[in-house]
């Protein structure tokens, strides 16, 4: 996430290289997982599976859960900003 993340918003050297180094290192891990997982027992790829499973869980709630904090956070300020332009006279307007 780190190399995407460099590429969206910055493209210093310093930004850079170290974002590819560790999209290259990440995608070595993934891809030494990926071939030590041929050799698992039926038990260790269970295992493996509900260890992902889990993981993926655990992702959907911290996005879920980031997303209400959000809102509720920012709520209030949108909808004062959404009375601003109303007061000058603007009724349309972009989000």
């Amino acid at each position: 996430m780190f190399g995407a993340s460099a590429f969206s918003f910055g493209t210093e050297w310093y930004i850079v290289i170290p974002s590819v180094l560790l999209l290259v290192y990440g995608c070595y891990k993934i891809w030494d997982g990926i071939k030590r997982g041929k050799n698992f027992s039926d038990e260790q790829k269970a295992s493996s599976k509900r260890s992902v499973i889990r993981f993926i869980i655990g992702v959907a709630i911290g996005l879920y859960t980031g997303f209400a904090i959000m809102f509720a956070i920012s709520n209030a300020e949108h909808q004062r900003m959404h009375d601003l332009l109303e007061q000058h006279g603007i009724e349309e307007h972009e989000h």
